[in-house]
């Protein structure tokens, strides 16, 4: 076994990019562990519990570059520092851009007219600074950096709303503005629906469900996760109501969000009622709000939320095509089901999705547990092994400590699937693929081998189980949804649009 560390100093890469590079070295044959990143506390860290720690790395500062690696001779080792150098140089794509580079916000500012978005993703230490030059040279700021504090969240939103600015994040995984997307988002054709969200999949899911009802959208204002706390008080969400208030192109506004804070879902509530346009509010996890303006209506969950809006968009009811497939499949799994598979285990790459699941089978009194959840008695005591009906987010920091997002690398989930499949009380595979910029490349192939490979072990054992992915996207998105389904049906899955619909599903076929 051969290990390397290496450390360039000053050479700032995003966080995405980095990931992305880490997990395709770790396909390599006779790569054991790696790490690409910036010399963040958190990478040191990860790379500390792999056990390539030095003396050089620990010395790094967040924008140096740390690189570490354990293979199994030199030949590998060389082979793959030459592949990390490649993607990190991108020759190819360089000599393509034809554009000027900047170095500093100013620069643009200085010599280019028009632009007024900045899209700011760097460490954390430095992302505050960042927004807060890109916001005083009078530029709207989408953050998709996090590790900010809230007091620095709360001094850029006070500088962006004193500006008429749009301060969105830090945080902030999702958003469609003039039909540009940001972050993780998908291709929606646009339309006169206006949406504001501190949720980045639950945005994802009620915009494409939208674009698959035929109707669409004007902007999508993503706020970051912390908005709508009682500190900061749903700064962003609050100008950003406005800003759709103003905009002659929206006439249908939805906002969508976890349980506010009492205080602060009442001064949102009131903007809203003051909107004078319809109004769909989503407030997932949140009991029924009483008293709300004769221009909202409230919804339980996402697809309810997208149905609705949908629906007052078109001025036609729309709903929901069912799954052809379903029955079948149902059939032939009951003929194969075992007396002990009695439960479900949801592999998720999305937190709000993973959450909406939860409420579903909560809501129909099923007993579960996760490594999300906010109640004690669901919390899974040992996060490497499930019980029961367990629901994982494996975007959590527990599972991308040092690794990618899942939504950019999936594959990094497959062994769990796997694992959750072979375990004889299993029933149900419950997962969500999600489409759209930011995301892999081919995430229903990657769920599609877990699949393959689980189903060829099943099968040794004369059993199955029953395959559902939620797929969120839609026909215009880079990944090309119908063969993104088509892999999917083709391993196996019962492939549904709807999370929600997912996970009734899946509850209808597991003991109480």
């Amino acid at each position: 076994m051969v290990s390397k560390t290496i450390v360039k100093s000053n050479a700032y890469f995003d966080s995405v990019t980095l990931m992305k590079i880490s997990a395709q070295i770790s396909k390599l044959k006779g790569v054991e562990e790696v790490l690409v990143g910036m010399g963040t506390e958190l990478n040191k860290e990860s790379l500390k519990n792999i056990g390539l720690m030095s003396k050089g790395c620990e010395a790094a500062n967040p924008n140096d570059l740390i690189i570490g690696l354990k293979v199994q001779d030199e030949d590998t080792l060389n082979m793959a520092l030459k592949n990390i150098d490649e993607l990190l140089t991108n020759k190819s794509k360089r000599k393509e851009f034809k554009g000027k580079s900047y170095e500093r916000i100013e620069e643009v500012v200085r010599e280019q007219e028009g632009y007024n978005m900045a899209v700011i993703s760097v460490p954390g230490v430095y992302a505050a600074r960042e927004a807060k030059i890109a916001l005083n040279n009078d530029m709207h700021v989408f953050l998709f950096s996090d590790n900010v504090s809230v007091e620095e969240e709360i001094e850029l939103k006070d500088l962006a709303n004193s500006k008429g600015l749009l301060m969105m994040g830090p945080d902030c995984g999702t958003a469609i503005i003039n039909g540009i997307p940001l972050g993780f988002a998908n291709r929606i054709r646009r339309g006169n629906i206006g949406i504001v969200g501190a949720s980045g999949t639950g945005l994802q899911q009620v915009t494409t469900l939208i674009h698959s009802f035929g109707a669409g959208i004007s902007q999508v204002i993503g706020t970051g996760g912390r908005d709508l706390s009682l500190k900061v008080g749903g700064r962003t969400m609050l100008s950003a109501l406005q800003a759709l208030k103003e905009d002659e192109n929206t006439e249908v506004v939805v906002i969508i969000s976890k349980p506010p804070s009492e205080k602060v879902a009442k001064k949102i509530l009131k903007a809203a009622s003051n909107l004078n346009k319809k109004v769909v509010l989503c407030l997932l996890d949140s009991e029924k709000k009483e008293g709300l303006g004769e221009n909202i209506i409230q919804c339980s969950n996402l697809e309810e939320t997208a149905i609705k809006a949908a629906t007052l968009s078109l001025n036609k009811e729309v709903k929901l095509k069912a799954s052809e497939e379903a029955y079948s499949i149902i059939k032939e799994f009951e003929t194969m089901r075992k007396p002990q598979q009695k439960y479900v285990r949801g592999v998720y790459g999305g937190g709000t999705l993973c959450d909406e699941a939860i409420s579903v089978f909560r809501n129909r009194g099923i007993t579960i547990y996760s490594n999300i959840t906010l109640e004690k008695k669901e919390v899974l005591k040992n996060i490497k092994l499930s019980r029961k009906n367990t629901f994982l987010d494996m975007g959590d920091d527990y599972f991308t400590k040092g690794k990618p997002h899942p939504m950019i690398e999936p594959s990094l989930r497959n062994n769990r699937i796997i694992q959750e499949a072979l375990d004889p009380e299993t029933a149900v595979i419950l997962l969500d693929v999600v489409l759209g910029h930011g995301s892999h490349e081919d995430p229903a192939g990657i769920a599609a081998e877990a699949a393959a490979l689980a189903n060829i072990s099943l099968m040794k054992e004369g059993r199955k189980v029953l395959w559902i992915a939620a797929l969120i996207g839609t026909d215009e998105d880079p990944q090309n949804y119908g063969e993104q389904k088509e892999k999917l049906k083709s391993a196996g899955f019962i492939v549904l649009q709807s999370n929600v619909e997912a996970a009734k599903l899946a509850a209808s076929l597991v003991e109480i």
